[in-house]
């Protein structure tokens, strides 16, 4: 067996090759240490909805002065704990170790400065930014009423001798999978839209009586908005414009002659290329003309792209928000603060007496996921609840149990550092296509650059740099990617302007497999897939949901033979991991079954949408 130094150096070795050190293969060769060559941080994680988690941290005895090996250790152990309370959350995280180790001790005290706990959220970089999640999570969870206010998140440290016998306790979860059927079938005299909103589009759809009526689909760049406004405007503007699409149609009493032109106008405001000025001009029309005969809307689902509770937005550290954060004419927390309570500017375009129903995108793909599968089966099929992912322009985790709740937890996944190697894609900066450093955080190894739209844009770049010219020289040509100057160096970026080309780059590369049928390109897919296995022993060993299997959607998932490559990898690290894709296979209940019908548009498009109109729904049961 080799000695604990011996280990990490290896490790070390690797990242410098710019190999790949997983965070697992860390763990798993660190567990496996005599527990004479290993030390112990017990990290109890205090839930803000009640109970704890209990994380076992193990890592090499520190031998000699500090060094690159303490470091490497040291990196794992924070990565170890950012994951968790990325994950988590919680009111606080109480870290017990011996207390006789200066050492350990030191590293120990450590985490409230490298978690910038004592900072203003607006000074926190890197770790301190999940902590601002957690501080406007618990500005929604806990009671403002009381004296003592919003508990203030920090880590304790204790002597391993204190910790007494507490026991570690998995989130609760409850029900039968009953409601997952009841949404999908008591739809009749209800109007409900469901929105999903992503970050290069929003995908809209209503549902009268049990009928798929409107569905819309339009492009946006939600990270170069400088105010709050202009995130929520278009949402509120969207729905206004099919709830005025299905009262054209429904309306009996305008002319045929007007009927007709205004018909022939929402049709072109409906376009997915239609300009926004365009469909807030025609909204307006059609609301001027039909006034108190807009039909009602009786509940909205909506699918945000942020941590959500309680119906609120609570999170503020996304790629969608860059662009406030970094807008210095405003105070971000107040600009923030404008979006918080979206789902109450949504409720004034419903009938009284109307829901708004709002939760983050990976929920809400296993809310889908789940009223899908019990549609197919009996509801004992998701007694368990449903874990999923969104693959698109992030990575979204969601997470519903049996009774259709959602864990009041951030589960901000993308943001895990699965990666301690790779040493030489660290050394670009963000934008750089070839960066392994998170968009929001800046940190090292996030799993954000590796399972998303920006994981297939990096391997894609690098491999094609490595091993096919060609194939280099053609994402030049078609302007998927371009080069410019930042801080007086070159950096290559994907542009979004004039033309957004996100979008066009992934359906290039994902068309490549087939098409070039080289493994190279196939290879890009294997890998996220690997990846996904790495997420996959992750959330298991964190979130401990009961279900065990994954289910996924989004544009990385539309194309099954970039799914199959994305499978194979998976299993390359997991034989037996279970991977489900959200295609038309899983369209069971009936607005799942006319989406699939739709000559225009698939459920790979608006499955998140139908899925937002079924959640919407159990508002009102």
């Amino acid at each position: 067996m080799k000695r604990s130094n011996e280990v990490t150096k290896e490790f070390i070795k690797r990242a410098k090759a710019g190999d790949n050190v997983f965070i697992t293969d860390v763990r798993e060769a660190y567990d496996n240490l005599p527990k004479e060559k290993r030390q112990t941080i017990s990290c109890v994680v205090n839930l803000a909805a009640g109970g704890v988690r209990i994380f076992e941290i193990n890592m090499p005895l520190f031998d000699g002065p500090a060094g690159q090996e303490r470091e490497f250790v040291e990196t794992y152990v924070r990565a170890e704990i950012f994951n968790i309370i990325s994950t988590l959350g919680g009111r606080n995280v109480t870290l017990y170790v011996d207390t006789a180790n200066k050492d350990m001790l030191k590293l120990a005290e450590s985490f409230n400065d490298t978690f910038q706990i004592d900072k203003s959220r607006d000074q926190r970089t890197g770790f301190g930014r999940c902590v601002n999640v957690i501080d406007r999570m618990l500005g929604a969870i806990c009671d403002r009423g009381n004296d003592q206010g919003t508990p203030k998140f920090e880590f304790i440290v204790k002597d391993r001798a204190e910790m007494g016998s507490l026991s570690d306790g998995a989130i609760e979860t409850a029900g039968d999978g009953g409601i997952f059927k009841k949404v999908a079938q008591k739809l009749d005299g209800k109007v409900i839209c469901g929105m999903d909103i992503g970050g290069t589009d929003i995908k809209v759809a209503v549902a009268v009586d049990g009928k798929l009526r409107s569905l819309k689909e339009y492009d946006w760049f939600p990270e170069s908005f400088k105010l709050a406004q202009q995130l929520t405007e278009p949402i509120c503007t969207l729905v206004r414009l099919v709830r005025a699409n299905i009262s054209v149609d429904a309306d009996d009493t305008i002319g045929p002659e007007e009927k007709t032109a205004l018909q022939e106008k929402l049709a072109k405001a409906m376009d997915k290329d239609a300009s926004y000025k365009l469909i807030a001009k025609v909204v307006t029309e059609v609301e001027n003309v039909l006034a108190d005969k807009i039909m009602g809307i009786d509940a909205i689902g909506l699918s945000f792209p942020d941590v959500v509770v309680k119906d609120k937005i609570v999170g503020g550290e996304t790629t969608k928000t860059r662009g406030l954060r970094s807008n210095s004419q405003v105070d971000y927390e107040e600009e923030f603060a404008r979006m918080i309570d979206l789902d109450e500017q949504l409720l004034k375009l419903c009938k009284p007496g109307g829901v708004v129903k709002n939760t983050n995108d990976g929920p809400m793909a296993a809310f889908t996921a789940a009223v899908e599968i019990a549609a197919a089966g009996s509801a004992d099929q998701v007694k368990d609840g449903v874990f999923a992912h969104t693959l698109g322009t992030e990575l979204g985790t969601g997470w519903v149990d049996g009774s259709g709740s959602i864990p009041e937890i951030p589960l901000e996944c993308y943001n895990y550092i699965i990666d301690l190697g790779s040493f030489d894609g660290k050394e670009y900066p963000p934008d750089d296509v070839r960066s392994i450093n998170n968009f929001n955080t800046g940190l090292t190894g996030s799993l954000q650059r590796y399972t998303s739209q920006s994981g297939v844009f990096r391997l894609a770049v690098t491999y094609f740099a490595e091993q096919r010219d060609d194939l280099y020289q053609e994402l030049l040509d078609m302007g998927f990617v371009v080069d410019r100057q930042e801080g007086g160096r070159k950096i290559l970026t994907v542009p979004t302007k004039p033309k957004d080309m996100r979008k066009a780059f992934l359906e290039h590369v994902m068309s490549l497999p087939e098409k070039e049928n080289d493994e190279v390109t196939r290879e890009i897919f294997r890998q996220v897939g690997a990846f996904l296995a790495i997420t996959w022993f992750e959330t298991q060993r964190i979130a401990a949901p009961a279900s065990k299997a994954r289910i996924l959607f989004g544009r990385l998932v539309k194309n099954n033979c970039c799914f199959q490559l994305m499978l194979e990898g998976a299993r390359s690290r997991k034989a037996d991991l279970q991977i489900d894709v959200a295609d038309g296979g899983m369209a069971n209940t009936s607005l799942m079954k006319q989406l699939q019908a739709d000559p225009h548009f698939t459920v790979a498009q608006f499955a998140q949408a139908v899925g937002a109109i079924y959640y919407g729904n159990m508002g009102l049961l």
